[in-house]
């Protein structure tokens, strides 16, 4: 299991000393939606650079332009970038272009759709793009999961889980494969993210190494 990082919400200042602290357990860093969208492509390239090596993605949320927009997050050091499942599939397939002709990642994030274009999604695409359950901030307060989004889907193919996962979330994602766990706010609201990080990285190690 990978674990992916995501900043958001904060400043720009504490997202850059929270990757220096916490890169060392992450797999992935992400520039979280909000972030790109207070500080631009710079705090994507800040990002890059306190990551350590680390690959960044940023969380764009392309619905257009997927291009251009993917163009803007690769230029600034990104290494993956997501497109919108809900945007056309000529926006879908352009960001999975885009991220090719770089040797860069494209994510799909499944936010809202059914699992008629989940299922439609995974049956066209590449293996190697990712596709993202995802369940978006407002909705989490439902008492939605992310699991709920998984299916027959997944198999064979890179797959990455957001939505308010904690440590103790992470156990329920061991039947999936080539699984990354996206974790938000349970490292970066806790009171020492760092040892936040290194717990939901040991959680990541036990799921992996059952």
């Amino acid at each position: 299991m990978q674990l992916q990082i995501a900043l958001d919400r904060m400043p720009l200042p504490r997202a850059i000393d929270i990757t220096r602290a916490a890169a060392p357990y992450a797999d992935w860093i992400e520039v979280g939606t909000s972030l790109v969208k207070h500080y631009g492509m710079d705090a994507v390239a800040q990002i890059v650079e306190a990551a350590g090596g680390k690959p960044v993605l940023a969380d764009l949320k392309t619905v257009d332009d997927a291009a251009f927009e993917f163009g803007l997050a690769f230029d600034a050091g990104a290494s993956s970038a997501t497109v919108l499942a809900l945007a056309e599939d000529v926006t879908v397939d352009a960001a999975v272009r885009a991220a090719a002709e770089r040797g860069r990642e494209a994510v799909v994030d499944l936010m809202i759709v059914p699992e008629g274009r989940r299922s439609a999604l995974a049956g066209r695409l590449p293996s190697h793009v990712v596709l993202a359950a995802h369940i978006g901030k407002d909705a989490q307060q439902s008492g939605a999961n992310p699991g709920q989004l998984l299916g027959p889907w997944t198999s064979g193919r890179l797959v990455a889980v957001a939505g308010g996962l904690g440590p103790h979330d992470l156990a329920a994602l061991s039947g999936v494969e080539n699984v990354r766990a996206i974790v938000g706010s349970a490292i970066t609201g806790a009171e020492d993210p760092l040892a936040a990080a290194q717990a939901v990285r040991a959680a990541a190690d036990g799921v992996a190494s059952r």
